[in-house]
């Protein structure tokens, strides 16, 4: 078991009675309208980029991140109109959206990027387009502050994941986020510039309200976001061929998959993770990881432990994505237990292939 907190005498600071509930065995209860997949942000003024002035390197990282050419499917395999992304989302949820800044002194270091003027940007997920938002420009203080030139946002919309989890979205928010993240930093030979909210700042930098003024963002037309990353891109980058080819092509195992692997020697984890998650199908895994956390801990180290720990279990996802050794399914929502809290798991099946790349945590 992998535990990401470290020995604390600080007295504890205790999470908002709202947020202690994710870690309950309170069972959520039925779903409710999630909002739309995306966010309209043509009704706010946005408008199309035309597809020539998008460059191909940042075409080939937004399709790196979010596009994979299938669609999932019920039980029955009965198609959806839900489409498969690289990164997973718990429940198939995809709170996730993309936004970039290019800052005032725009992006002549960046080459053929500079053609994208200073201002703010949006990615429409569904349609693959990206859209110049109608907003005054980033303000002069952070361009002060000394960032890079070319900023990628990361926010939820918060409706998706409550819409089915309920009380216990929150974590899946961070979740979410930060196996976007890690997947953004696997995609590029040289590793990024990561800075993790809620932070006042990070909604300055998009020029948006808090989450919780819903009238603000309903006003125009919007579901409320919240910025929960920044990733600073260098001057220089490319997107490894290699790597988006292998998160195009991951896909987590079907439940069916684990029960039918149930003959295989199983992690001895993996009765533990089934029973706390109540997620009977964990047992049929080969391997299983964990990462935890004292529910004593200080608010802000059960934060940061969220973050350390989907980003620890998303590379782990990923290289195995690339070098075909392991297939896996992400485990969450499991209620603390005992003074502890798993707040986070994968359990893992056999891939195809040995590969290269180690996948050692």
């Amino acid at each position: 078991m992998t535990d990401t907190t470290t020995p604390t005498t600080t007295p504890a600071t205790t999470l908002p009675a709202a947020l202690a509930r994710a870690l309950t065995p309170e069972v959520p209860g039925p779903p409710v309208p999630p909002g739309p997949r995306v966010n309209p942000w043509h009704r706010a003024g946005a408008v199309p980029v035309a597809g020539d002035a998008v460059p191909e390197r940042l075409r080939h990282l937004l399709d790196g991140l979010w596009r994979s050419p299938g669609y999932h499917r019920l039980p029955d395999g009965t198609a959806t109109r839900i489409r498969q992304r690289p990164v997973p989302s718990a429940g198939a949820t995809y709170p996730v959206h993309t936004h970039l800044v290019v800052g005032p002194a725009g992006l002549a270091e960046h080459g053929e990027l500079g053609e994208l003027g200073p201002g703010r940007y949006v990615f429409d997920h569904e349609h693959g387009q990206l859209l110049r938002r109608r907003s005054p420009d980033p303000p002069t203080a952070w361009e002060a502050a000394g960032p890079a030139a070319l900023t990628m946002v990361l926010t939820v919309q918060p409706g998706r994941s409550v819409g089915r989890y309920r009380h216990r979205a929150w974590p899946l928010w961070i979740a979410d986020v930060a196996y976007a993240v890690t997947a953004l930093e696997f995609l590029l030979p040289e590793r990024p510039a990561v800075s993790t909210g809620p932070a006042a700042w990070l909604r300055a930098l998009l020029d948006v309200p808090r989450a919780a003024a819903a009238d603000e963002w309903l006003g125009s037309g919007l579901a409320p976001e919240i910025p929960l990353a920044a990733v600073d891109l260098p001057p220089q980058w490319t997107v490894d061929a290699h790597r988006a080819r292998a998160l195009a092509a991951r896909r987590s195992p079907a439940l069916a998959e684990f029960a039918a692997a149930g003959h295989r020697p199983a992690d001895p984890r993996a009765a533990e993770v089934a029973r706390l998650s109540g997620q009977t199908w964990v047992r049929g895994a080969a391997r299983v990881e964990t990462w935890s956390v004292s529910t004593q801990a200080p608010a802000h180290e059960l934060a940061e432990s969220l973050w350390q720990a989907h980003r620890q279990a998303a590379a782990l996802c990923y290289r195995g994505a690339a070098s075909g050794r392991w297939r896996s399914r992400p485990v969450s929502g499991i209620p603390a237990r005992n003074s502890r809290w798993i707040t986070h798991a994968l359990a893992m099946l056999p891939g195809n292939a040995a590969g290269e790349e180690t996948d050692a945590p």
